[in-house]
């Protein structure tokens, strides 16, 4: 956006000074022109003005690039703040998960140690019923068995015996399984402990480095700014320095004309009759009118003529006289004529003059060459009309002949 300001600027800037030449010189220039001390003054002038218009170019250039490198940084903090944020979520998460690990293995370890003291209950349940056989004469189950009084007797002992060893055994091993299950689970879960917390390790590295990267992020974009600022800055001195040469150029022109009519030379050349196309007739199309948008999208006053080849004639609209014929960093080669009456018209982008300075023109009559020189994307016509120093739509003015 300030690059399509900076362009629009600067054309209004041309345009500003081929205006106040214009009626400037249509007032005060004689009939035949002369080169004076005050015209090589002012065009001095006017080439400081082209060269700071150059270096403001270079200026807003680095603050586009500037304010990109701020935009792209910005979006990269942003994305490392996201990242963050991604991190403390996860080190949330692990840490949450890690607590629910830690309550689990407390878990499991009280069901470990229930276990072994169920094994120990048990073994001392076996104890005690030893212990109680022998206290009631019983020494072992084999005395239980010998005291059988018949076969049947000491088949129904022998089933007796084995039951309580079988049940016994049973839950001894139930037990001892359930720990070995238990203590399994507790090692699982330590491992996976173990983990999580290497993973929050990580994790907590990461966070520290994504934050320092943050803060590198946030001084590289302070910095930018205050370049931005001091490049803004001294675009805006070059611009105040560029309205001073301009006070001056307005200030020497009115002094002439006060001076030229003083002595009675205010001649001018006027305009002949309606204004023509300044191209043959049927060549190239309109590629941009009258306040549409140029190619940067700034506003355009003026009536783009393409597709007319390089080296087509362009003429001049109607009798005049030349204000200029020159170089202008963004018009390329241009001329400007004064036709009289308030009235003048531009033909910008040209690729070669054959009028100069001073000159007097015809209507019809071979002004330059078109081209693509200055500020252009393809070879055409760029034609302002300017009524009393304002631009205006030339159409309004003559009939498009193409």
């Amino acid at each position: 956006m300030k690059n399509k300001t900076k362009k629009c600027l600067a054309r209004m800037l041309s345009g500003f000074l081929a205006v106040v030449m214009s009626v400037g010189i249509l007032l005060a220039m004689p009939m035949t022109p002369s080169v004076n001390a005050e015209d090589a003054q002012i065009q001095q002038m006017q080439n400081e003005i082209a060269r700071l218009e150059d270096r403001q170019d270079e200026l807003m250039g680095k603050i586009n690039s500037l304010s990109a490198e701020e935009r792209e940084t910005e979006a990269y903090r942003s994305s490392l703040s996201s990242l963050v944020d991604t991190v403390n979520d996860k080190i949330r998460t692990a840490t949450a998960l890690v607590e629910d690990l830690n309550q689990r293995i407390a878990e499991t370890e009280q069901a470990i140690t229930e276990h072994e003291q169920l094994i120990e209950e048990t073994l001392e349940k076996i104890k005690n019923r030893m212990r109680s056989n022998h206290e009631s004469g019983a020494v072992n189950y084999f005395s239980i068995l010998i005291g059988a009084e018949n076969i049947g007797d000491f088949l129904s002992r022998v089933e007796r015996v084995n039951s309580v060893l079988e049940y016994d055994k049973e839950l001894q091993t139930t037990y001892e399984t359930k720990k070995a299950e238990l203590e399994q689970q507790k090692a699982d879960l330590e491992a996976s402990k173990a983990l999580l917390e290497e993973t929050l390790v990580g994790l907590e590295a990461d966070k520290a480095e994504s934050e320092r990267l943050i803060a590198e992020a946030a001084a590289h974009v302070e910095s930018l700014k205050a370049s931005i600022n001091i490049s803004e800055q001294e675009y805006q001195n070059l611009e105040a320095e560029k309205k001073a040469f301009d006070a001056k150029i307005e200030a020497i022109l009115l002094e002439r004309q006060q001076q030229q009519q003083q002595s009675g030379g205010n001649q001018q050349v006027t305009a002949n009759g309606e204004f023509m196309w300044p191209l043959p007739t049927g060549k190239g199309y309109i590629s941009c009118h009258y306040g549409g948008r140029d190619p940067n999208g700034a506003p355009h006053y003026a009536v783009d003529v393409a597709g007319i080849g390089l080296g087509c004639p362009i003429y001049a609209a109607n009798d005049g006289q030349v204000v200029t014929a020159a170089w202008h960093y963004s018009y390329g080669y241009y001329v400007l004529i004064d036709h009289g009456n308030g009235r003048a018209t531009l033909y910008a982008h040209c690729s070669s003059l054959a009028v100069s300075t001073g000159q007097t023109v015809t209507k019809g009559q071979t002004i330059a060459a078109a081209g693509t020189t200055g500020f252009s994307t393809g070879v055409h016509l760029h034609f302002e009309f300017r009524v009393n120093g304002r631009k205006v739509n030339a159409l309004d003015y003559m009939a498009a002949g193409c």
